[in-house]
């Protein structure tokens, strides 16, 4: 049985490196799908001090370029 050609649609490239404003329109999409208070000042806490590491432990790419 033939299969059919594949879409000729260009996959979509992911950014190589993201930066600080990137990471503050993810948690903003993260924290704005969630309902409970509880749950936004948890998961706020847990993003920032995610972020806090990796920038502690130079992990995170300079943002002079």
């Amino acid at each position: 049985m033939k299969q059919k050609p594949s879409s000729r649609r260009k996959p979509s490239i992911a950014k190589s490196v993201l930066r600080l404003p990137d990471l503050e329109h993810a948690k903003a999409a993260v924290l704005n799908s969630l309902n409970s208070t509880d749950a936004k000042r948890g998961y706020c806490h847990a993003i920032d001090e995610f972020v806090d590491w990796i920038v502690r432990n130079h992990a995170w790419p300079s943002t002079g370029s």
